[in-house]
């Protein structure tokens, strides 16, 4: 109990992070990420990277809610597995730094193109800039 005599609640926003704090952290790691380009890897890669920051951040503001939250996670897993500095193939290991990469970010791609495909379509965009069908 709180001194005014009410009973706390407990759990709830006590001490944890709010969900969307984390997926604005990893969002501006991938647009900083974007900017610098650091590794340049396959261009189909990278554009399926920005079409996911683009759908995860008008989530995250409310300009587009017609995505199921778990296409939202695992968008904002493959955008950190990306930019993270973790790989299983080491983005210094030639020729093949972006295997590993690209794997995650296709696989997240196929698994849910079709929200994918209609992301494209409610906002005007082309799904093949960003290797859709």
């Amino acid at each position: 109990m709180s001194r005014s005599g009410r009973r706390e609640k407990k759990g709830r926003g006590r001490g944890k992070a709010e969900p969307h704090g984390r997926l604005e952290e990893i969002l501006a790691g991938a647009h900083e990420w974007l900017r610098e380009n650091r590794f340049p890897g396959p261009a189909r890669c990278v554009g399926r990277v920005r079409l996911a920051t683009m759908i995860v951040g008008d989530y995250l503001s409310g300009r587009y809610r017609r995505v199921p939250a778990v296409t939202i996670w695992m968008l904002a897993f493959a955008i950190a597995y990306v930019v993270g500095p973790f790989d299983l193939i080491p983005e210094a290991v030639p020729g093949l730094g972006w295997l590993d990469d690209a794997f995650v970010v296709g696989l997240v791609f196929k698994a849910f193109a079709r929200d994918l495909n209609r992301y494209c379509e409610d906002q005007g965009l082309n799904p093949r800039h960003y290797g859709l069908a």
